[in-house]
C-alpha cells in the first residue's frame, strides 16, 4: 500500500514537473529572425550580438537606406571586406536590415 503511494506521488509530481517545464519553454520568446540572420551570417564577430557594435561600428541608428546597405555588405566599407553571397545571403541581408531598422525605431522611442 505504502509503495502504491509513494509511486503515485511520484508520478503526479512528475507530470507536474513536465506540464510545467513545458509551459516555461513554449513561453520563451522566439529569436527574431534578423537577429538570428545577424547570428548566422557572422556579423556578431564585429558588430556585436545585438548588432550595437563590438570591434566594428553599431548598425543601430541605421544610417543607410536598403539599398545602400546591400551594396556596403556586398562591396564593403572601410576595414569591413565585402561578403559573397556564399557567406551572406540576400535574404539574410532582408532579414538583417529589418532587424536593424526595427531596433532603430525602438530605439528612438525611448
Amino acid at each position: 500500500m505504502q509503495c502504491t503511494r509513494t509511486v503515485s506521488c511520484g508520478l503526479f509530481t512528475l507530470i507536474v514537473c513536465l506540464v510545467v517545464g513545458a509551459g516555461v519553454l513554449w513561453a520563451q520568446p522566439e529569436t527574431p529572425p534578423g537577429k538570428k540572420a545577424l547570428s548566422e551570417a557572422g556579423c556578431v564577430m564585429c558588430h556585436g550580438p545585438s548588432g550595437r557594435g563590438a570591434k566594428g561600428p553599431s548598425l543601430i541608428p541605421v544610417e543607410f537606406d536598403f539599398a545602400a546597405f546591400t551594396r556596403i555588405v556586398r562591396e564593403g566599407i572601410g576595414e569591413m571586406p565585402g561578403q559573397a553571397e556564399e557567406n551572406v545571403t540576400d535574404e539574410q541581408i532582408v532579414l538583417i536590415y529589418e532587424y536593424v531598422v526595427s531596433m532603430s525605431q525602438s530605439s528612438n522611442r525611448r
